[in-house]
């Protein structure tokens, strides 16, 4: 009996394939599997028939536009259209483009090469003169903005974009790879006794140690190079510089610790301090990260990067809030777009 069934379902099956099957049955034969496999082409948005109906990727997925793709990258044939920075400065002198870091919500900013000069009465960026230094936080703000719509007076998240693109960089080690020896420090060693001016020769970032009596891997090394392979002058050293904040007194999140001279390992700077300002790695006045003054009083705004006297003080992580916003003493800025 089991053999007559078997041989009865087999001559059906047959009976199937040899008419072309019943009505409304799929003919298996016309959908060659391995000849239906597509290749998407990266110059096309076209998804071509195959295991799936014919389409395009954009209506599979609408962010697939070329508002949701940065300027310059193309991808399935979509050119990108998104701007990644402001448009390119036309006052104020020598400007860096800065990468933006996803981690710290930045994207692509303009940044002053160098610290502010006073041009009369223009916060212009440029080699010659010294820093426009004893300015209040409040004048340095209206300063920047006086350039222009978009120019402002560099923000906290800004410089901390910076701190950290330099940091991750290994050319701005001493020892050559990162973490190995220390950052350069720049002008902070009270000889001379002063600010100074950058170089001004034909190449303007071969002398990076001009002024300071310095030379080959001293740490008053004045330039740090940013990941696009830009220099910028005088982060660290020379001048403080003032950012566009004002600190509140506390502790917790959103709070900035009182005290004065510490190290960014310090566990009272762990809970907010270090993520808002501080170096990403364990590092230290002994990698010339540079120490943290805090916020004396709420209100008070908030400089960095040290002076031409503060040695292992400054630093590109160096922070102060403990002067209110009015306070004129050596103090210069430089200013974003």
């Amino acid at each position: 009996m089991r053999n007559r069934q078997k041989f009865a379902a087999l001559s059906f099956a047959g009976l199937l394939l040899a008419s072309g099957g019943v009505a409304g049955a799929a003919d298996v034969s016309a959908y060659p599997l391995s000849a239906k496999k597509q290749t998407l082409d990266p110059s096309s948005d076209t998804m071509p028939a195959g295991y799936y109906a014919a389409t395009t990727l954009a209506a599979a997925d609408a962010d697939l536009a070329v508002g949701n793709i940065k300027s310059g990258v193309t991808i399935f044939g979509k050119a990108g259209t998104a701007a990644t920075a402001p448009p390119a400065p036309t006052a104020g002198g020598y400007w860096l483009l800065v990468p933006g870091d996803p981690n710290l919500g930045t994207l692509d900013f303009y940044v002053q090469k160098y610290e502010a000069k006073n041009v009369s009465g223009v916060a212009v960026s440029t080699p010659n003169g010294t820093p426009w230094a004893s300015v209040t936080q409040i004048s340095a703000k209206t300063y920047c903005e006086a350039l222009g719509q978009g120019y402002h007076l560099v923000t906290l998240r800004e410089a901390l974009t910076i701190s950290r693109n330099i940091e991750n960089n290994a050319w701005n080690w001493t020892g050559g790879s990162v973490g190995s020896g220390g950052m350069w420090r720049g002008h902070s060693d009270t000889s001379p006794n002063n600010s100074l001016a950058a170089d001004v020769t034909g190449d303007p970032d071969d002398d990076y140690y001009i002024g300071t009596e310095q030379s080959g891997t001293s740490i008053e090394r004045r330039v740090h190079q940013l990941s696009s392979s830009e220099y910028i002058w005088d982060w660290s050293g020379n001048v403080w510089e003032w950012v566009d904040m004002t600190c509140t007194a506390g502790a917790g999140a959103g709070y900035w610790y009182s005290g004065l001279g510490i190290e960014w390992t310090d566990a009272n700077l762990s809970d907010y301090e270090k993520g808002r300002a501080g170096p990403a790695g364990a590092y230290t006045s002994t990698h010339n990260a540079g120490r943290y003054y805090g916020c004396t009083a709420t209100g008070n705004a908030v400089f960095r990067g040290g002076n031409w006297i503060n040695d292992a003080d400054a630093g590109v992580f160096a922070l102060t809030a403990d002067k209110a916003p009015s306070y004129s003493g050596p103090r210069g800025f430089r200013c974003g777009r």
